[in-house]
Protein backbone atom coordinates (compact mmCIF):
# COMPACT_ATOMS: atom_id res chain seq x y z
CA UNK A 1 0.00 0.00 0.00
CA UNK A 2 2.79 2.42 0.89
CA UNK A 3 4.52 1.79 -2.42
CA UNK A 4 1.32 2.52 -4.32
CA UNK A 5 0.91 5.85 -2.59
CA UNK A 6 4.57 6.81 -2.52
CA UNK A 7 5.98 5.04 -5.57
CA UNK A 8 4.61 6.97 -8.53
CA UNK A 9 6.70 9.84 -9.85
CA UNK A 10 3.98 10.98 -12.23
CA UNK A 11 1.53 12.16 -9.59
CA UNK A 12 1.90 15.86 -8.72
CA UNK A 13 0.23 15.26 -5.35
CA UNK A 14 3.28 13.39 -4.06
CA UNK A 15 5.41 16.27 -2.85
CA UNK A 16 7.32 14.21 -0.28
CA UNK A 17 10.53 12.28 -0.82
CA UNK A 18 11.67 8.88 0.39
CA UNK A 19 14.80 8.52 2.49
CA UNK A 20 17.82 6.73 1.07
CA UNK A 21 18.89 3.78 3.20
CA UNK A 22 21.71 1.70 1.73
CA UNK A 23 20.27 0.36 -1.54
CA UNK A 24 16.64 0.53 -0.41
CA UNK A 25 14.33 3.52 -0.60
CA UNK A 26 12.33 3.57 2.64
CA UNK A 27 10.34 5.95 4.78
CA UNK A 28 11.99 6.83 8.09
CA UNK A 29 10.01 5.02 10.82
CA UNK A 30 9.29 5.92 14.43
CA UNK A 31 7.18 3.68 16.67
CA UNK A 32 4.43 4.35 19.20
CA UNK A 33 3.69 1.73 21.84
CA UNK A 34 1.66 2.35 25.01
CA UNK A 35 3.70 -0.18 26.96
CA UNK A 36 6.95 1.72 26.37
CA UNK A 37 8.48 -0.65 23.81
CA UNK A 38 8.60 1.99 21.07
CA UNK A 39 10.14 5.40 20.57
CA UNK A 40 7.04 7.07 22.09
CA UNK A 41 4.07 6.10 24.27
CA UNK A 42 1.58 8.54 22.66
CA UNK A 43 0.75 9.39 19.06
CA UNK A 44 0.91 13.13 19.74
CA UNK A 45 4.43 12.92 21.18
CA UNK A 46 5.55 11.14 17.99
CA UNK A 47 3.96 13.89 15.85
CA UNK A 48 5.62 16.55 18.02
CA UNK A 49 9.04 14.98 17.36
CA UNK A 50 8.76 15.43 13.58
CA UNK A 51 10.60 18.56 12.38
CA UNK A 52 8.63 21.47 10.97
CA UNK A 53 8.68 21.83 7.18
CA UNK A 54 9.66 18.18 6.80
CA UNK A 55 9.92 17.10 3.12
CA UNK A 56 10.58 13.37 3.57
CA UNK A 57 8.02 10.69 4.37
CA UNK A 58 8.03 9.73 8.03
CA UNK A 59 6.10 6.63 9.04
CA UNK A 60 4.60 6.63 12.53
CA UNK A 61 3.98 2.95 13.25
CA UNK A 62 1.36 2.64 16.01
CA UNK A 63 1.20 -0.61 17.97
CA UNK A 64 -2.16 -2.14 18.92
CA UNK A 65 -3.95 -0.34 21.73
CA UNK A 66 -6.51 2.25 22.69
CA UNK A 67 -4.74 5.63 22.73
CA UNK A 68 -6.84 8.04 24.80
CA UNK A 69 -5.64 11.38 23.49
CA UNK A 70 -6.30 14.19 21.08
CA UNK A 71 -4.00 14.19 18.04
CA UNK A 72 -3.19 17.34 16.06
CA UNK A 73 -0.98 17.38 12.97
CA UNK A 74 -0.01 21.06 12.54
CA UNK A 75 0.06 22.85 9.20
CA UNK A 76 3.87 22.87 9.12
CA UNK A 77 4.29 19.06 9.50
CA UNK A 78 3.53 17.41 6.14
CA UNK A 79 4.65 14.01 4.82
CA UNK A 80 3.41 11.82 7.67
CA UNK A 81 2.19 8.25 7.26
CA UNK A 82 0.29 6.97 10.34
CA UNK A 83 0.16 3.18 10.27
CA UNK A 84 -1.92 1.33 12.83
CA UNK A 85 -2.16 -2.43 13.33
CA UNK A 86 -5.72 -2.45 11.93
CA UNK A 87 -8.86 -0.50 12.74
CA UNK A 88 -9.99 -3.22 15.19
CA UNK A 89 -6.67 -3.17 17.03
CA UNK A 90 -5.46 0.44 16.98
CA UNK A 91 -7.70 3.31 18.06
CA UNK A 92 -7.38 6.96 19.02
CA UNK A 93 -10.24 7.97 21.32
CA UNK A 94 -11.11 11.25 23.00
CA UNK A 95 -14.35 12.80 24.28
CA UNK A 96 -14.78 16.52 23.60
CA UNK A 97 -17.65 18.56 22.18
CA UNK A 98 -18.86 21.81 20.64
CA UNK A 99 -16.11 23.68 18.76
CA UNK A 100 -15.73 21.71 15.54
CA UNK A 101 -12.30 23.20 14.80
CA UNK A 102 -10.61 22.32 18.10
CA UNK A 103 -12.62 19.61 19.89
CA UNK A 104 -12.09 16.80 17.38
CA UNK A 105 -10.17 13.71 18.41
CA UNK A 106 -7.98 13.93 15.27
CA UNK A 107 -7.15 17.23 13.55
CA UNK A 108 -5.02 17.15 10.40
CA UNK A 109 -4.03 20.56 9.06
CA UNK A 110 -0.95 19.56 7.00
CA UNK A 111 -0.73 18.45 3.37
CA UNK A 112 0.35 14.95 2.33
CA UNK A 113 -0.99 12.91 5.25
CA UNK A 114 -1.69 9.18 4.93
CA UNK A 115 -3.33 6.98 7.58
CA UNK A 116 -3.93 3.23 7.48
CA UNK A 117 -5.57 0.80 9.88
CA UNK A 118 -6.68 3.18 12.64
CA UNK A 119 -10.03 3.88 14.34
CA UNK A 120 -10.61 7.53 15.25
CA UNK A 121 -13.45 8.01 17.70
CA UNK A 122 -15.05 10.90 19.57
CA UNK A 123 -16.61 9.23 22.60
CA UNK A 124 -18.46 12.30 23.92
CA UNK A 125 -21.92 11.37 22.56
CA UNK A 126 -21.47 7.64 23.09
CA UNK A 127 -22.73 6.88 26.62
CA UNK A 128 -23.27 3.37 27.91
CA UNK A 129 -27.00 4.06 28.06
CA UNK A 130 -28.21 5.19 24.57
CA UNK A 131 -31.44 6.70 25.93
CA UNK A 132 -29.35 9.29 27.80
CA UNK A 133 -27.58 10.72 24.74
CA UNK A 134 -27.09 14.48 24.90
CA UNK A 135 -26.80 15.55 21.27
CA UNK A 136 -23.87 17.92 20.92
CA UNK A 137 -21.33 18.47 18.19
CA UNK A 138 -18.57 15.93 18.87
CA UNK A 139 -16.31 15.64 15.83
CA UNK A 140 -14.05 12.61 15.44
CA UNK A 141 -11.83 14.02 12.66
CA UNK A 142 -11.12 17.37 11.02
CA UNK A 143 -9.26 17.02 7.72
CA UNK A 144 -8.05 20.33 6.30
CA UNK A 145 -4.72 19.77 4.55
CA UNK A 146 -4.59 18.94 0.86
CA UNK A 147 -3.72 15.50 -0.51
CA UNK A 148 -4.68 13.29 2.44
CA UNK A 149 -5.52 9.60 2.10
CA UNK A 150 -7.08 7.12 4.53
CA UNK A 151 -7.00 3.36 4.04
CA UNK A 152 -9.02 0.87 6.11
CA UNK A 153 -9.71 3.42 8.85
CA UNK A 154 -12.86 3.88 10.93
CA UNK A 155 -14.33 7.21 12.05
CA UNK A 156 -16.87 6.90 14.87
CA UNK A 157 -19.17 9.44 16.47
CA UNK A 158 -22.79 10.54 16.58
CA UNK A 159 -22.99 14.16 15.43
CA UNK A 160 -20.53 15.75 12.96
CA UNK A 161 -18.24 12.71 12.85
CA UNK A 162 -16.06 13.71 9.87
CA UNK A 163 -15.44 17.37 9.06
CA UNK A 164 -13.89 17.47 5.59
CA UNK A 165 -12.96 21.16 5.62
CA UNK A 166 -11.08 21.72 2.36
CA UNK A 167 -8.57 20.01 0.11
CA UNK A 168 -8.50 16.71 -1.75
CA UNK A 169 -9.10 13.66 0.44
CA UNK A 170 -9.32 9.98 -0.46
CA UNK A 171 -10.97 7.31 1.70
CA UNK A 172 -10.51 3.66 0.67
CA UNK A 173 -12.14 0.83 2.61
CA UNK A 174 -13.07 3.19 5.45
CA UNK A 175 -16.05 2.96 7.79
CA UNK A 176 -17.73 6.21 8.88
CA UNK A 177 -20.46 6.10 11.53
CA UNK A 178 -22.75 8.86 12.76
CA UNK A 179 -26.33 10.02 12.94
CA UNK A 180 -26.53 13.75 12.27
CA UNK A 181 -24.42 15.57 9.64
CA UNK A 182 -21.87 12.84 10.14
CA UNK A 183 -19.94 13.76 6.94
CA UNK A 184 -19.84 17.46 6.13
CA UNK A 185 -17.61 20.27 4.88
CA UNK A 186 -16.35 21.82 1.66
CA UNK A 187 -13.50 19.44 0.82
CA UNK A 188 -13.18 17.35 -2.32
CA UNK A 189 -13.95 13.94 -0.84
CA UNK A 190 -13.54 10.69 -2.76
CA UNK A 191 -14.59 7.32 -1.31
CA UNK A 192 -14.12 3.84 -2.50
Amino acid sequence: MLLLVLGSNRCKSLDCQLNESDKHRVAYTITVDKSGHGNFTSVQSAIDSIPAANTRWIRVQISPGNYEEKVVIPLNKPCIFLEGAGSKLTSIVFGDDQDKDTSATFISLADNIVAKGITIKNSYNLPLEPEKIVWKRATAAVIQGDKSAFYNCAFLGIQDTLYDVKGRHYFNGCYIEGALDFIYGGGNLSMR
